[in-house]
């Protein structure tokens, strides 16, 4: 459970960009909003007051109707301009000790307050060719002001900490990895639709990095060589950009017949069904902060194909799960086509003690009060 303590003598006011929360369902907002659910509470040594340029998503009012959370819908400027003129507004205005930003960003100026940051990977660096211009430009030039700005960078896997290393190596005292969690599904539902058979799952928004049309183009070339292959695909998630061909390709139906389905924002009901009733877990994104479905699958005792990157072997066993390199379709091809001779069971019970939310909150609270009570070396 994440701390709970008397020591400190005074409640410091925690701000927190929640604008993660009015997109629905994300990797960004399920972190965001399982975290929030854990440290908002009558015991809860800070005080947080949280901010959106948007409406939250209904799937997250039950923080909002928290009594002891404090939200306010301030303005409807576009995010840049919201996060540097008003968000400093009201960190005078609301008196707040600290600033969370949880979208990789700081105000240019926050003032004295102390400051922490999320990193979920270092896309601007790393993988360019994966962001929208605006988003691109926008990171490079406020990313290395926040990094040299923020008191506290809780990075999502050891390897965004070494992203940010190979960036800036004498931000290393600052930086702390906070793995995500990872917990069972309250309920489970089938989907509406009926599926026939053994099926290959996978989830991700439609965008580049998510780099659907390479598995895609693997499983289709591998039906045409092996036409009992014994595995339909399943894909779930939802509209993104730079994928319009590919949109209306899944969205007409037309591959259909070769075997493959596409769910589009299936419930968290559904999604629970998908992976625990799927042969396997396929994973083929380019470049990730960490890869959370992993984890769900993981849970779910299932075996993974997922993509030959640093970050996921943070996650799977090469004993166990198969490797492919991201834009090799052939290489996923060889791995699709090894599922059929594979024993796709895990050989143990998987140990999910180390991936749970609460633990993830306690890191988030302690590095927060840790920042507090150094606060004298700190101010700037």
């Amino acid at each position: 459970m994440p701390i709970r303590t008397n020591e400190l003598k005074y409640k410091p006011r925690v701000g927190v960009d929640v604008r993660p929360l009015a997109y629905g369902i994300t990797g960004n907002s399920r972190y965001l909003a399982e975290v929030l659910r854990r440290l908002i509470t009558n015991e809860s040594p800070l005080e947080y007051y949280l901010y959106s340029n948007k409406p939250i998503h209904t799937v997250f009012y039950d923080i909002l109707s928290n009594v002891n959370s404090r939200f306010f819908m301030t303005g409807k400027l576009p995010g840049f301009a919201w996060l540097n003129w008003t968000i400093p507004k009201r960190i005078r205005k609301d008196r707040l000790d600290l600033f969370w930003g949880t979208l990789q960003l700081l105000p240019l100026s926050c003032g004295n307050v102390l400051t922490a940051v999320n990193y979920h990977d270092l896309n601007f660096r790393s993988a360019p060719q994966t962001m929208t211009a605006a988003n691109l430009w926008q990171h490079k030039i406020l990313s290395p002001k926040t990094l040299n700005r923020a008191d506290l960078v809780f990075c999502l896997s050891e390897n965004t900490r070494q992203d940010i290393l190979k960036f800036r190596a004498d931000l290393s005292p600052k930086l702390k990895v906070v793995y995500p969690g990872v917990e069972s599904f309250p309920s489970v539902r089938e989907p509406l639709r009926q599926l026939f058979g053994n099926f290959l799952f996978t989830i991700g928004t439609l965008e580049p990095r998510k780099n659907l049309r390479t598995l895609i183009d693997a499983y289709r070339k591998l039906k045409k060589q092996n036409s009992s292959y014994p595995f339909s695909l399943v894909i779930a998630g939802r509209l993104g950009w730079k994928s319009e061909d590919l949109t209306q390709l899944l969205k007409e139906g037309s591959l259909e017949s070769e075997g493959i389905v596409f769910m589009e924002n299936p419930t968290d009901e559904v999604l629970a069904w998908l992976y625990r009733k799927c042969s396997a877990f396929l994973f083929p994104s380019i470049h990730e902060g960490f890869g959370l479905p992993l984890l769900e699958a993981l849970r779910e005792g299932k075996v993974c194909v997922a993509s030959d990157i640093p970050v996921f072997h943070e996650i799977l066993e090469r004993k166990v799960d198969l490797f492919a390199e991201p834009s090799d379709v052939d290489a996923w091809v060889s791995s699709l086509s090894e599922l059929q001779h594979k024993k796709l069971q895990r050989p143990s019970v998987w140990d999910a003690s180390q991936w749970t939310w609460d633990l993830t909150a306690k890191k988030i609270e302690e590095g927060l009060i840790d920042l507090w009570k150094h606060r004298k070396e700190l101010y700037h």
